[in-house]
């Protein structure tokens, strides 16, 4: 719940950006694009890592940023971005599309007015009381 709320408010962030009037020399979209690369950067950090709920706390963290930047951009600015996410995430290493597959295919489905659970698209959280979708999936060796 918790999570879910700061994901809203970005920690009050948007309230401020309008009541201050800022607004980044780049643009919300280039900072949405670095925000992704980054979220890219450490996903790539989580193979083969014995203990990734650091890392995946901090990709959520730069997901969080990403959907606040996206929310700030003009629609041609977001639709371009997000054409460009797919793009860019089928540039990194399988292990990281496979990993973020599920959250931009959610993130495709509410930009278009739909959730983020409708089919195949998921939230992208940090913190989760089963198994999270950023970790590792292990198949069990056979004992011996």
């Amino acid at each position: 719940m918790i999570e879910q709320s700061q994901i809203l408010t970005t920690h009050n962030l948007a309230t401020l950006v309008h009541r201050v009037g800022i607004a980044p020399a780049p643009g919300w979209e280039d900072l949405a694009r670095r925000c992704f690369g980054t979220v890219c950067r450490l996903t790539a950090r989580l193979h083969g890592n014995p203990r990734p709920l650091g890392t995946i706390k901090d990709v959520a963290y730069a997901w969080r940023q990403l959907l606040f930047f996206l929310s700030l951009c003009t629609e041609a600015e977001r639709t371009r971005t997000l054409a460009w996410l797919s793009e860019e995430a089928a540039r990194h290493a399988g292990h990281v599309t496979t990993r973020l597959g599920p959250a931009l295919t959610g993130l495709h489905q509410v930009a278009a007015g739909g959730s983020a659970e409708d089919g195949t698209g998921r939230r992208l959280l940090g913190w989760s009381t089963g198994g999270h979708g950023l970790r590792e999936r292990r198949t069990p060796t056979a004992v011996r």
